[in-house]
């Protein structure tokens, strides 16, 4: 083989390595580019589904569940009777561990705290902090009692908690309000809208704006039974979602039943959005009265 043969040979294989050397790189610069290009589309997709997500919840809880510090999640502060034993001597440490009543051992709180609302007041807090990037404020009902120009959320019933109160008597409510055997009944008429079956407590999920505020929210989870409040709370926050796509960010009132000592078995009885639907749910219970009597 002469010297040019081998020569153009050499040449040839130089231009066929330096080809595929280029297409390597091009193919390994496309692959970091598209690469790129993945990661800030998958980037701006997590960043519109935030915002959205963001818009829906700031549309049922208000502008306030933003700002953290000015949306409240408020627990009734209650005291203790003073307790004597046999002798007549006032018991100081009146509390024991649940099942530890024997061992002997007793504290004193100066204001206890009941178990259903720092469970709602958990199940909230967990929600809102992880939607609104915010941790809302706790306080008690005592601590807010004349206050009104706030967004919050109360748990309990309106005996124990002064905001649950002001929000069942205030003329934005125009949905559901206790009765003396804590029946749930219509507002404006003050007919019975649900009937309470044994083996379930009952809770009670209200939203409006205040008449004086029309701007602030205010929230109730209350109960029949302390399941009903922590299954309420339960139910607002795992299921806001649904929420939202039913009301959207106007008021409403959802009746949802709960099995003792199970807060996620929560589901809605009494959905409402109007005072007319309200009265709808009373004319269903009247009828079927009537029926049974006859």
């Amino acid at each position: 083989m002469g010297t040019e043969t081998i020569g153009y040979l050499l040449h040839l294989g130089y231009q066929v390595m330096n080809i595929c050397i280029k297409n390597i790189g091009f193919n390994v610069l496309g692959g970091v580019i598209a690469g790129i290009i993945t990661l800030v589309i998958v980037a701006i997709g997590k960043k519109v589904f935030f915002l959205w997500n963001r818009h829906k919840f700031r549309q049922l809880f208000g502008k306030d569940v933003l700002k953290g510090s000015d949306f409240h999640l408020v627990y009734a502060q209650l005291g203790l009777r003073a307790v004597k034993n046999e002798q007549g001597n006032v018991v100081t440490h009146p509390y024991v561990k649940p099942g530890e009543e024997s061992c002997g051992a007793g504290f004193s709180i100066d204001r206890p705290v009941n178990s259903c609302e720092v469970r709602a007041a958990k199940y909230l807090a967990e929600v809102i902090g992880a939607e609104s990037k915010r941790a809302p404020m706790l306080s008690s009902d005592y601590e807010l009692r004349g206050r009104v120009d706030i967004s919050f959320i109360s748990f309990g019933g309106p005996l124990p908690n002064y905001k649950t109160k002001d929000v069942i008597e205030n003329k934005g409510n125009e949905f559901v309000r206790f009765d003396n055997q804590n029946n749930f009944v219509s507002k404006k008429s003050g007919r019975i809208v649900l009937r309470r079956e044994q083996g379930f407590d009952y809770g009670l999920v209200l939203k409006l704006h205040p008449a004086q505020f029309p701007k602030r929210v205010w929230f109730v989870c209350a109960g029949v039974g302390e399941w009903g409040t922590s299954g309420a709370a339960r139910y607002l926050a795992h299921k806001w979602k649904q929420i939202y796509h039913y009301s959207k960010k106007r008021p409403f009132a959802i009746i949802v039943r709960v099995r003792p000592n199970q807060d996620e078995s929560a589901e809605p009885i009494v959905k409402v959005k109007n005072s007319t639907e309200i009265e709808q749910y009373a004319n269903v219970i009247e009828r079927r009265e009537k029926g049974n009597k006859g």
